[in-house]
């Protein structure tokens, strides 16, 4: 389940699809930011990680 906007996301959101189409069926469409944002926070933490182990490697090899 996705997290609920921030007010700013919220912003951002009604500024990308309009206040109305937002009004009309903000539900399914706050959901799927959500899910986008979701989505972008796992991709990040992945780098992350992924860079993370490329420096550890990086060191090994001293």
């Amino acid at each position: 389940m996705s997290r609920p906007l921030t007010a700013a996301q919220h912003a951002l959101l009604a500024g990308l699809v309009g206040e109305t189409a937002l009004r009309e069926d903000a539900a399914a469409v706050e959901r799927s930011f959500g899910d986008l944002c979701d989505g972008m926070d796992a991709l990040r933490s992945e780098f992350d990680r992924l860079r993370g182990d490329a420096a550890e490697g990086s060191n090994a090899d001293g």
